[in-house]
């Protein structure tokens, strides 16, 4: 079987892994020149990294994570709302692991032997035939697979070569992210501000505390160059010591940063012949729960089982199998994710106050929903 996989994020170097540890021929593309510009903070739960002890490669993580052990909200002062303890799930799965996206997609890289990753090449075309894909790269080069594995995001190529434009979830809001000293933060602990009309959030990993300052678009909030420290230190201002310590380090405007504008997208079809989609390309996840790493790398996992349980010739009903074992659960937590934007970013005073007076009552489960409920469900 040989298999293109485009995209080497998460989801694509998880699957690349694990489909060379099978013995299959896999190719792997990727758009951006290499992995030192690959994102910034994410947490990974043991739902995902459970796949990183398959690779040996756990060890190796948790030396470059921080776990995350408290949880805490501020309210739009900076005052606590409630500091969840991670423990209740922590002890019984395992903890919340925090670190950069360029560290794990780079340790997945250092899984792979004999498949090379093809830097600054994208899919600029593909074709599909009765019992191959034909793929033409912005290489110049054409080739024939038996499988095209689109996981090359949430703006994917694939996608919208096969299943044309898909529902999306725009939440209106947007912010902007950057690095701060460690120190900026409790040790330990994700740190957010529940504000009105604006989000502030703290994430600790190894190279320093990722920091996502966010509001809705709009008001020129989102507009970049001069100005924009300016505008976004006024919109962040008399949140509390914390929230002021964050923006002290806020660069300047000369500094290129990176503005994520948060939705998402939910693809009505994962699978159409020998093209499946993988990852975000399937079903993104608005960052809110801190879940999307995960459910990238089990699905990677799930979908190379199915693979190392067929061949050529019954390819289509294993990848069937993959969205049944799949779709609802990864829906089931994108729905999530979308609620709990709803309680995070929000504009009106009233209802920020019944937010707030809310939240202190919930538990991390409650909170979480069907997020908790996955980690004693079987994929």
């Amino acid at each position: 079987m040989r298999i293109l996989i485009a995209g080497a994020g998460i989801a694509g170097m998880t699957l690349a892994a694990l489909l060379e540890r099978r013995g299959l021929d896999v190719k792997v593309i990727e758009r951006a020149s290499n992995f030192e510009h690959a994102g910034y903070m994410l947490g990974l739960w043991p739902l995902g990294y459970r796949v990183l002890h398959g690779l040996g490669l756990y060890e190796d993580f948790a030396d470059l994570s921080i776990p995350a052990n408290y949880y805490a909200v501020r309210d739009n002062h900076g005052e606590l709302i409630h500091q969840w303890s991670m423990d209740p799930i922590s002890s019984r799965f395992g903890p919340n692991l925090s670190c950069t996206r360029p560290q794990l997609v780079k340790l997945l890289h250092s899984a792979l032997c004999e498949t090379h990753v093809h830097f600054d090449t994208t899919l600029t075309n593909a074709r599909q035939y009765e019992h191959h894909v034909e793929a033409t790269m912005s290489d110049g080069t054409s080739e024939a697979f038996d499988l095209l594995v689109g996981a090359d995001g949430a703006h994917s190529r694939v996608r919208e070569l096969f299943f044309g434009e898909q529902p999306k979830f725009d939440t209106g809001w947007g912010g902007w992210v950057w690095w701060a000293d460690r120190r900026s933060v409790p040790a330990k602990t994700y740190v957010e501000h529940w504000g009105i009309g604006r989000f502030l959030g703290a994430y600790p990993t190894t190279d320093g505390v990722g920091v996502f300052a966010g509001a809705p678009v709009g008001d020129r909030f989102e507009k970049d160059g001069s100005g924009r420290q300016e505008r976004v230190r006024a919109r962040m201002a008399n949140m509390g010591e914390l929230a002021h310590r964050l923006m002290q380090s806020m660069p300047d405007d000369e500094t290129k940063l990176f503005f994520w504008r948060l939705n998402d997208v939910r693809s009505n079809e994962w699978t159409r012949g020998r093209v499946v989609l993988l990852g975000d390309a399937a079903a993104s996840l608005l960052p809110t729960a801190g879940i999307g790493a995960s459910m990238a790398m089990e699905s990677a996992a799930v979908l190379a089982d199915e693979l190392g349980r067929t061949d050529v010739h019954y390819l289509e009903h294993a990848l069937s199998l993959f969205v049944k074992r799949r779709r609802k659960r990864v829906e089931d937590v994108q729905s999530d994710s979308r609620r709990l934007a709803r309680a995070m970013f929000i504009e009106s005073p009233t209802l920020g106050r019944l937010r707030d007076l809310a939240t202190r009552f919930y538990s991390l489960e409650g909170l979480a929903g069907s997020i908790a409920k996955a980690f004693d469900q079987p994929i």
